[in-house]
């Protein structure tokens, strides 16, 4: 026996965790203009990163160097990539946002024209980066091999996830659809009490999931063949969605989560919950855990 659900849609940014426990609350302000090839929306997350950075600096220093390309997961370096920007601290929560826009004339060949500046001020609880994170390995696959490596998937293909962890502990899995609901993969849906809120993995085992094969068969008093299969599908011609991949040396609690029944389907939905709790869940488990981490990927679906 087997289920399977489907999901709508997979943005690549890195949330590490730090090991030191005060947190800090700061405060940062950044402006930019908006340019021919930004959207709005474009500039304000731009600038929000920039406020970010500014805040960051205020507490901790400036930044080392802009540029992305520095290798930060050698177990060596201690800091944290915000857009292209390296900082010495983690955002853990934003406490507030405030945006503001300002038209600036300017002169132009025949006629006055306009700047659109936008500006963000923003609060919120930072910490100092301390020893560097857990470095995990993960890869989306459309088949159950580390070769089916992809981030863009076409409809009717199936979702695996290889896993590997340096260290023992609690892994768990969820997927965000484009109405902003959250749903939680992995524990899958069937599973007894005991894998209630993570399921445990062991360190340098290599872990394929959503896959129902024996030789998958990773947790006691549970079968491989109640494994969730997982089948990506569209109805857009392109469709993104946001996974979460969360692990933590030690057991973590689950947010609350409603089962839904899907009533155009013969299945029921993974067990959920809306956007704005998850994140606050998220948050909320980095500042009181500073091994908890999670890593968000973005993959795409696409039409046949």
């Amino acid at each position: 026996m087997f289920r399977y659900f489907t999901i709508l849609g997979i943005l690549m940014s890195f949330w590490p965790p730090c090991l030191s426990q005060e947190v800090i609350r700061a405060e940062g302000v950044a402006q930019i203009r908006l340019e021919d090839h930004m959207s709005k929306e474009d500039a304000k997350e731009k600038v929000k990163q920039l406020a970010m950075i500014d805040a960051i600096e205020s507490v901790f220093g400036a930044y080392v160097e802009k540029d992305a390309d520095v290798d930060i997961e050698d177990g060596k370096a201690r800091f944290k990539i915000i857009g292209h920007t390296l900082v010495r601290g983690d955002w853990l929560k934003t406490i507030s946002e405030k945006y503001d826009e300002e038209k600036r004339k300017i002169r132009g060949r025949s006629r006055k024209e306009y700047e659109v500046w936008i500006s963000c001020r923003i609060a919120g609880n930072i910490r100092e980066i301390g020893q560097p994170e857990t470095t995990l390995e993960f890869l989306p696959l459309n088949c159950p091999d580390p070769v089916c490596r992809t981030f863009d998937f076409m409809d009717g293909e199936p979702f695996y996830l290889s896993f590997r962890t340096p260290v023992d502990g609690f892994l768990s899995v969820y997927i965000s659809d484009e109405s902003n609901r959250v749903y939680r993969l992995l524990p899958y849906q069937t599973m007894p009490g005991d894998y209630v809120n993570a399921v445990p993995v062991t360190a340098d085992i290599p872990y394929i999931f959503f896959l129902n094969e024996p030789e998958h068969d990773y947790f006691p008093g549970f079968s491989y063949m109640m494994v969730d299969e997982i089948i990506m599908t569209t109805e857009k011609i392109k469709e993104f969605n946001n996974l979460f991949i969360i692990f933590s040396p030690t057991d973590f609690r689950k947010p609350l989560l409603n089962t839904e029944e899907d009533l155009d389907r013969s299945f029921t939905l993974p067990k959920s919950l809306n956007l704005e709790k998850f994140e606050d869940w998220l948050e909320d488990n980095r500042i009181h855990d500073p091994a908890f981490l999670y890593k968000r990927l973005t993959l795409t679906i696409k039409k046949q």
